[in-house]
């Protein structure tokens, strides 16, 4: 995500995980707008390829939450033998949104 003062980390959770971004003075409210249109792109798979909705696999259950100071994106397996690859599939791309290491679109 280009978004200045935006930070992600990964989250695990007992059904999949999440990602969370927060911002540090940032746009709070265009980054809760990319959160909502991460997981409407993700679940309707129609989106530009490189668009971060369209790179994570399909098959998973898609959320958005409010958080402070930003938005938790939460991703459910479709079953119980998914969530570690759909964990580590997060993982991996929490770190290439890192700042300055990928500019994946929302």
């Amino acid at each position: 995500m280009v978004v200045a003062g935006v930070s992600v980390a990964e989250e695990d959770t007992d059904k999949g995980g999440a990602l969370v971004f927060v911002t540090t003075g940032g746009d709070l409210t265009d980054l809760r707008r990319r959160a909502g249109a991460l997981v409407a792109m993700y679940g309707a798979q129609t989106g530009p390829a490189e668009a971060m909705g369209m790179m994570i696999g399909a098959g998973a259950q898609a959320s958005v939450e409010e958080v402070p100071n930003g938005a938790r994106v939460v991703f459910v397996a479709p079953s119980p033998d998914k969530v570690g690859a759909l964990q580590n599939e997060l993982r991996m791309h929490a770190g290439h949104l890192q700042p300055g290491s990928c500019k994946m679109a929302m």
